[in-house]
């Protein structure tokens, strides 16, 4: 997860950089019509035209400046293995009185795994995307959500307990469970014997961890080249791998994209003179503006249509495709030219791996449904990988599937921390 938020320039959407060249903003009107909480961050749901503004439908670039800054989140890849006695075994699925039924062989097995949880598991791996959660998903004004789900996990409880999970840097937020507008836990039946507690000891460990570590500035959650493996027994079918956060960091020369950003500033600032000498009483500042993508579309096509200009006005076009040159090769600067340093921490992300037995007793559900989810989407993937035709006939199943084991629920569009509750807690320690 990345908190900052992005307004970025078109030099900002091709690289991924902060906002640090130019800023505008092009805004939708939205409603906001529900709100819950986790602790003290406020969920706020937003309604959209569009469905897909709260969706995305994207693959992990594990270790590309641009996908960590505009995606990060959570994302999960792994196809799972069988165990060396069972590589000749054929697997399939079924679906039987609304239960999960892995048929290995001649035995057959009943998973116990919630239906809320496998079905949107199920359809995640059927898709060819593998980002699960993105909270990087609005960069521009307000055009769709900050925080986008894959459309399997968009308004439904796993889809929650993964977003939760993509907060590992707010501590004091990561043990607690959200609560509706009624200030009552969300809890699928198959979790109502857990009640949210604040282990101290816990919390520390985690936090210290983070906070003496190495400077990290972001995180994703991934199964990326995790062996995943599934065998038989006595217990039933059991998976074995866990996910992992993989932490990057960020490095800004902020007197050259100082300098960077200046020039950009100057570009535009001739574009617009020059245009309106150019266009003459044709000019407008919104159909012709620079600093958008469909206005600097709208001007080059005027221009060029304009050819006369070179012949009454060659001094003016002269500035102005100059202006535009230097505009273009602003666009194209590596992130080393624009001082951009970004680097894996390779060793932090493989010693913070064996923190995560203390999570799962951290947040038991956020966790052991996040284990879920990584564990048989890719149990899913090796047998739509193997027995197509199975899958196929599985996929259509369940669709008729009625998930009635877990309340209804709206995932965020985007988030805040309510300051409010925030020195009303800290006060409350003090006493």
């Amino acid at each position: 997860m990345n908190l900052k938020n992005h307004h970025l320039s078109r030099v900002g959407i091709r690289k991924g950089f902060f906002p640090v060249i130019l800023i505008f903003c092009s805004s939708l009107f939205t409603l906001t019509f529900g709100q819950s909480a986790i602790n003290i961050l406020d969920l706020y749901h937003q309604s959209f035209p569009d469905k897909t503004a709260r969706t995305i439908t994207a693959n992990a670039r594990l270790g590309d400046y641009t996908y960590h800054a505009n995606v990060g989140g959570i994302s999960f890849e792994g196809v799972a293995v069988p165990a060396a006695n069972l590589k000749n075994e054929s697997v399939s699925l079924d679906f039987t009185d609304n239960r999960l039924v892995v048929r290995v062989g001649t035995k057959s097995f009943y998973p116990d795994l919630p239906l809320w949880q496998w079905v949107p598991i199920a359809n995640f791996a059927n898709s060819s995307y593998t980002v699960a959660v993105s909270q990087l998903g609005d960069t521009i004004g307000n055009r769709g959500a900050k925080c986008r789900f894959h459309p399997a996990f968009l308004d439904n409880l796993l889809g929650l307990r993964l977003f939760q999970a993509d907060l590992l840097n707010l501590t004091d937020i990561l043990w607690d469970l959200p609560i509706d507008a009624q200030r009552r836990y969300i809890l699928a039946s198959s979790e109502r014997s857990f009640t949210p507690f604040r282990d101290s000891t816990l919390h520390r460990t985690i936090y210290e961890k983070l906070s003496k570590g190495a400077n990290f500035t972001s995180f994703v959650l991934t199964d990326k080249d995790v062996n995943y493996v599934f065998e038989t027994g006595e217990s039933g079918l059991k998976l074995s791998g866990r996910p992992y956060y993989y932490f990057v960091k960020t490095e800004l020369d902020m007197a050259n994209v100082e300098k960077l950003r200046t020039q950009v500033l100057q570009c535009y600032d001739e574009i617009d003179t020059q245009a309106k000498i150019l266009l003459k009483d044709d000019y407008s500042p919104v159909t012709f503006n620079p600093r958008t993508t469909a206005g600097l579309g709208n001007l080059l096509a005027a221009l060029s249509k304009r050819k006369e200009e070179k012949i009454f006005n060659p001094y003016s076009m002269q500035y102005m495709m100059k202006a535009l040159t230097m505009l273009d090769s602003l666009n194209s600067m590596t992130n080393e030219n624009i001082g951009i340093r970004f680097r894996v921490l390779g060793s932090y992300t493989d010693s913070f791996k064996s923190y995560w037995d203390l999570l799962k007793k951290f947040n038991p559900p956020v966790y052991s449904a996040v284990e879920n989810t990584a564990q048989w989407s890719a149990f899913f993937r090796y047998v739509r990988k193997t027995n197509p035709n199975n899958w196929s006939q599985f996929v259509k199943k369940i669709e008729s599937a009625i998930i009635g084991d877990a309340p209804a629920v709206q995932t965020p569009t985007y988030v805040e921390i309510n300051y409010f509750r925030y020195f009303d807690e800290k006060e409350k320690g003090k006493r």
